[in-house]
C-alpha cells in the first residue's frame, strides 16, 4: 500500500481518544479511594444498562436472561483491554501527565490532559484526511489508465476472505461479503506473482484496496486483518483480474 498503510490505519484509530472524557479536578492526583469510587459508579451504571437491554431483548425472546456477575467481569476485563491500549496508543508526553491511567480508562481527565488528548486526535485526524483526500485524487486521476470492470469491481472492504486458492499462475479468493458493499464474491488474479504476504489470507477481513499499472501489467495492494486483529499486507503483480457472482463471471 502507498497510500492506505498500515501506519495509516493504525492513525486511524487514535482520532477519538478525547470523546467522553469528562473533567474532574480529582483526576490530577492519584488515589485509590477516588478509583474505586468511580469504578464503582460506572460499573453500576453499565450493570443498570445492561439489565434494561436483557429485559428488552428476552422479552422478544432473542437472549439470554441478564447475567450479574457475567456482566460484572465483561466490565472488569473491558477497563483492562483499555488501560492497555491506551498505554500502547498515546504518546509518552500524554501518559506522563496523567496521574492513574485507570480513571482515565473511565473517562476522567484534567482539563490539561483532556486538551492535550484532544490536540493529538485532531493532528491524528488530520492526518489521515490529508492521507485519504490524496489517495482519492491519486486513483481518480489513473482510473484512466484502469480496466473499467476494474475500477467498477476491485472493492471489497468489510468482505472476508473465506479461501485461497493458489493454481498454477492464478490465485483466486473466495469472499463472505454479507458484511461488505458487494455481491461480487469471487476474485481471479490471472498470470499472478506474489510480491508481498504477511501471513495467510484465509479468514481475515478487507479493509482496503489500492490499484497500480505497472508496464502491461496491474499491481493490486490489499490491506486485511488478520482473526487476532494483526494486519496484513497483499500486493500481487497480475495480467488481469476477473470477477464473479454466484458462480458466474462479471462481464
Amino acid at each position: 500500500m502507498k497510500y492506505l498503510t498500515k501506519e495509516w490505519y493504525e492513525l486511524c484509530q487514535k482520532m477519538s481518544f478525547h470523546l467522553g472524557l469528562e473533567e474532574e479536578k480529582q483526576a490530577e492526583t492519584f488515589s485509590e479511594a477516588y478509583f474505586h469510587q468511580i469504578y464503582s459508579d460506572e460499573l453500576n451504571k453499565w450493570l443498570h444498562f445492561q439489565e434494561e437491554v436483557a429485559s428488552m431483548m428476552q422479552a422478544n425472546g432473542t437472549n439470554e436472561p441478564f447475567n450479574k456477575e457475567e456482566e460484572t467481569k465483561h466490565f472488569h476485563d473491558s477497563t483492562i483491554f483499555n488501560q492497555e491500549h491506551l498505554r500502547e496508543s498515546l504518546p509518552e508526553t500524554i501518559l506522563n501527565q496523567i496521574a492513574d491511567l485507570r480513571v482515565f480508562a473511565l473517562n476522567k481527565a484534567t482539563s490539561d490532559v483532556i486538551n492535550a488528548v484532544a490536540q493529538f486526535c485532531e493532528d491524528n485526524k488530520r492526518s489521515v484526511e490529508t492521507t485519504g483526500e490524496n489517495c482519492r485524487k491519486y486513483h481518480k486521476k489513473a482510473s484512466i489508465s484502469l480496466d473499467r470492470g476494474i475500477v467498477e469491481n476491485f472493492s471489497f472492504h468489510d468482505c472476508k476472505i473465506t479461501k485461497s486458492i493458489l493454481n498454477d499462475q492464478c490465485i483466486t479468493l473466495l469472499l463472505d461479503t454479507s458484511g461488505g458493499f458487494t455481491d461480487i464474491d469471487e476474485v481471479i488474479f490471472e498470470n499472478v506473482t506474489i510480491i508481498k504476504q504477511d501471513d495467510g489470507l484465509e479468514n481475515s477481513w478487507w479493509l482496503y484496496e489500492e490499484v497500480y499499472k505497472v508496464d502491461d501489467r496491474y499491481e493490486f495492494h490489499m490491506l486485511l486483518q488478520s482473526q487476532d486483529l494483526g494486519l496484513i499486507d497483499f500486493i500481487v503483480s497480475a495480467e488481469q483480474v476477473f470477477f464473479r457472482r454466484f458462480g458466474y463471471d462479471v462481464i
